[in-house]
């Protein structure tokens, strides 16, 4: 199957509509202003379409949450990856680079691990693990997310939360995009990611333990989120950046990079930036320069059109591994600040010292 390579400048995005699919179940690739209020295959034909074990095993979904403000960089996460699930939260302090908090809690699945299709007004997600609760929820126009985690692992009862965060982000100042896109293999695939980026946050965040009691106010900053529902290959690989904040002329940004997406490649229609709210394509072909046994080297990131051309200098390195032998994974995301510009037809964006996170992920599942 092929399909036409999104454009490289900037154009006047297609409204979203109601439905990603056809009456008669066939995708609507593409990338679209707007994210509609349900994002669900269902009704996927052929050759899209799965039986029940490939539904099991390559359909994929997870919410993935960002905020900052002056003082921290809150990211996290959580993954219903069908045969397992994970969740995840990293708060780094933006002056010190020190890791405030970070915490994995990979293996659950079935009932205890679930997002549904809604990625905005009407979504629920929820992880339930030992020491630990995580929610996101949408209602009202914010997404509200809920972490309690616990220091000890097998006795949350007995130990008071280590981290508790309550944040919720404004929905509603301008529109989000969602891309539609095939994933090349035999039978094809195709997935769906709906995100914004530079919404208002609100919020408390409190770490306690090792002597630390400490709170931190989410209202006045930034956030955003990356809401993907569809199905990938069993071997999947991807490097992403995601950043938010003032340009130096004062425009407020937000930006979405991807790169290397396996069964994508440089076909990718979820490349973007949002200048004071209003969303604008960039070049799909993507590459990223990163030393991965250093991730804390400063990565580069650019765009074959030469639009883009970024530095990352990471403050610090939220990391996972697991190999089972059939199911294996290698995650690497840096929290730090994005330096260097973007160009959107004729205007440049000057970024200096922009909070973000960059991202390799490679996986077999």
């Amino acid at each position: 199957m092929t399909q036409t390579k999104a454009a490289i400048h900037p154009l006047a995005l297609p409204q979203a509509p109601d439905t990603l699919l056809r009456e008669d179940g066939s995708p609507r690739f593409g990338v679209f202003s707007g994210i509609p209020d349900e994002i669900s295959f269902e009704t996927l034909g052929k050759p899209y379409a799965k039986n029940r074990l490939g539904e099991f095993l390559r359909h994929k979904k997870w919410m993935y949450f960002f905020a900052t403000t002056d003082e921290v960089i809150v990211a996290g996460a959580i993954v219903d990856a069908g045969p397992t699930g994970t969740c995840f939260v990293m708060v780094t302090d933006r002056a010190t680079g020190e890791v405030l908090a970070d915490a994995s809690r990979p293996g659950a699945a079935g009932p205890l691990v679930k997002l549904n299709d809604r990625p905005l007004d009407g979504h629920r997600a929820h992880y339930l693990f030992p020491a630990t609760l995580m929610s996101i929820d949408g209602e009202d126009l914010e997404l509200r997310i809920q972490a309690t985690l616990h220091k000890l692992p097998f006795v949350p009862l007995l130990s008071d939360p280590w981290l508790d965060l309550d944040l919720r982000i404004v929905l509603d100042p301008h529109p989000g995009i969602v891309a539609v896109t095939e994933v090349a293999g035999r039978p094809p695939m195709v997935t769906a990611t709906a995100k914004n980026a530079a919404l208002p946050t609100r919020g408390q965040l409190t770490i306690s333990g090792g002597g630390r009691n400490a709170s931190y106010n989410l209202g006045d900053g930034l956030g955003g989120f990356d809401y993907t529902n569809g199905y990938l290959p069993r071997e999947t690989h991807w490097n992403w950046a995601y950043g938010m904040g003032a340009a130096m002329d004062e425009s407020i940004v937000g930006f979405n990079l991807v790169s290397g997406f396996s069964g994508i490649g440089d076909n990718s229609y979820e490349n973007m930036i949002w200048i004071d709210g209003e969303p604008h394509r960039l070049d799909p072909a993507c590459r990223f320069e990163v030393d991965l046994d250093s991730p804390m080297r400063t990565w580069r990131i650019t765009t074959m059109d030469r639009a883009v051309d970024l530095q990352f200098k990471p403050l610090a390195v939220h990391h996972e591994s697991l190999n089972l032998g059939a199911l294996r994974s290698r995650f690497i995301q840096p929290s730090g600040h994005f330096t260097g510009s973007i160009r959107v037809g004729d205007r440049r964006l000057v970024l200096d010292a922009i909070p973000g996170v960059a991202e390799d992920q490679d996986v077999l599942w």
